[in-house]
């Protein structure tokens, strides 16, 4: 019985530690996800303004003359 309660203890602890080690990587795939999503919203806004100015661009070209043959 008491080398049960013993193998029961060490698992224990190492559930605990492994328990810690999670929280921590975790936390570092939290860090990790928010600079992507601030990222991603930088990189969309730029894409979205750009978008708009090239329509304005196009907007301003002279229109296309048809040729005739």
């Amino acid at each position: 019985m008491e080398h049960e309660l013993e193998y029961l203890e060490t698992r224990v602890q190492a559930l605990i530690a492994r328990i810690a080690e999670l929280e921590t990587q975790n936390g570092r795939f939290a860090e990790a996800l928010a600079r992507a999503l601030k990222d991603n919203a930088e990189l969309q806004f730029r894409l979205e303004d750009t978008r708009r100015r090239v329509a304005g661009l196009i907007e301003r070209l002279p229109a296309a003359e048809e040729t005739h043959e």
